[in-house]
């Protein structure tokens, strides 16, 4: 029996819009870039992306212009972002001992040690929480190590809106910090960057990579432990960008959009770490990660022997004074890590399409307009930020999505990549601290029992409560 013209209509509707459904979902699967970017990036806008049930795409663009306008190459070939002012920089000598010295123009390192979250009392982890996890933190908890032996180094930088900032609201002393309101929030366009480097062994290459010279501590056993020696001078060796955190503001994203990039390989796959086996899913963690040797990943470890904070003895063991790297008496000390969660979400192992689909039109972007660019040579891992911040973003806040809610189902508070972590700066704390909020939130900011910062709004950025712990 053919159907009435009513219902013919009411089908065709369907159709239609079936039609649009299907084809705003396909839209939404590929992220597309901007050519304009390249060969020379503008200055990003910072203009404020919809929620969802938009796709994400709105905030992963932001992140890779904000990449590539930090590393674009300024006139003496380094990245420009290591112009940008440091911790010591902007909040003055009374904090320059416990931070890398800055020195003759070069980017000055420091190593990192374990952080945990803002208030590790409230939260269970076996894992140390350390602040002040700067260039004198005792015993170097949490030291992570190179295939080749050698620590890997890490600095701090903030653009000129973050610094305006700082000094507009007299945010530069000790107490004006931990005296500040606690609504108080970082403004449009503030951008903070952590980036990671690999000294680059002596008659090797690093072509591929974004390079420059730089200061480095040199170390020294101090009894049981590892630690900087102040008294020396620092090195000066060549270093390789393995990672970069690009956290910036965007209009009504004062919380900061939380995003982190690492280095890849010629066929634009990650070559820090293999994407291992997930402990959810059953694996054992008796068998290797991966045959495959990378920059920090001994090929055949097995996940049970990798991602594991490399111990005070084994440090002493290996360490050789005159070298400075962890390879004494042949023995070479190397500490392996995997992504304990691939796709950089907790609950599957697919990468967001969004982010696939942007990545592939960025690198087809330096192919047709910028083929020697080092900048190419990176890729977005993913992003973090708050759904709906006008609700979310208070003070005295631990952000986090109730149990069984993913990134992309409604009533997400924590939406992106919400297992997300750098291979190069949150090494071993993948599965304590699942993603960038995990750490960084509104409650107060404690360090062996001690309150450096009261809750407030500010505390998403460890920047004061490192200035605050390194006061003297």
């Amino acid at each position: 029996m053919a159907p009435s013209s009513s219902t013919s209509r009411r089908l065709a509707c369907a159709c239609i819009l079936l039609s649009i459904v299907t084809s705003a979902s396909a839209a939404s699967a590929d992220c597309p870039s901007d050519p304009s970017w390249l060969p020379n990036t503008p200055a990003p806008t910072f203009e404020k992306p919809p929620a969802h049930p938009a796709p994400d795409c709105g905030f992963y663009r932001p992140a890779w212009q904000n990449f590539m306008f930090v590393t674009q190459p300024s006139a003496n070939g380094n990245p420009a972002f290591l112009s940008y002012p440091t911790i010591a920089d902007v909040f003055g000598r009374n904090v320059a001992l416990r931070f890398a010295r800055p020195a003759s123009a070069l980017l000055s390192l420091a190593p990192r040690a374990l952080k945990g979250s803002n208030d590790p009392s409230s939260d269970t982890t076996a894992k140390a929480a350390i602040v002040n996890a700067g260039a004198r933190q005792a015993g170097l908890n949490g030291l992570l190590v190179d295939q080749s032996g050698n620590p890997v180094f890490y600095a701090i930088h903030m653009n000129s809106t973050f610094v305006e900032f700082i000094k507009k609201n007299g945010l530069t002393t000790k107490a004006a910090v931990q005296n500040a309101s606690t609504d108080l929030a970082l403004p449009t366009g503030a951008v903070e960057l952590k980036s990671a480097w690999q000294i680059v062994p002596e008659g090797t290459s690093a072509d591929n990579f974004i390079t420059t010279r730089a200061l480095v501590p040199t170390l020294k056993q101090l009894g049981s432990g590892i630690e900087v020696d102040e008294a020396d001078a620092p090195r000066e060796v060549t270093v390789a960008l393995l990672a970069i955190h690009v956290v910036f503001a965007l209009e009504g994203h004062p919380e900061l959009i939380w995003a982190t990039f690492e280095h890849v390989d010629s066929s634009g796959n990650g070559d820090l770490a293999p994407a291992g086996p997930f402990p959810a899913n059953g694996s054992s963690g008796s068998g290797p990660v991966s045959p495959n040797d990378f920059l920090l990943y001994k090929g055949g470890t097995p996940a049970s022997a990798a991602n594991v904070i490399p111990s005070d003895a084994e440090l002493v063991s290996a360490f050789d004074p005159l070298t400075q790297n962890f390879t004494k008496g042949g023995t070479k000390l190397q500490t392996s890590i995997f992504r304990f969660f691939p796709s950089s979400k907790l609950a599957d192992g697919l990468e967001d399409d969004d982010i696939a689909t942007l990545n592939r039109h960025v690198r087809d972007d330096f192919r047709s307009s910028a083929a020697d660019d080092k900048r190419k040579n990176y890729r977005l891992v993913g992003a973090v930020w708050l759904d709906k911040r006008e609700s979310t973003f208070a003070a005295d806040r631990k952000f986090a999505n109730p149990s069984g809610t993913g990134p992309d189902d409604d009533g997400a508070v924590v939406v992106g990549e919400d297992g997300l972590s750098s291979m190069a700066m949150e090494s071993f704390t993948q599965d304590s601290f699942v993603n960038c909020f995990s750490c960084h939130d509104t409650r107060q900011v404690k360090d062996n029992g001690v309150v450096l910062m009261t809750a407030k709004k500010l505390n998403v950025s460890h920047i004061f409560s490192k200035f605050v712990g390194e006061s003297k």
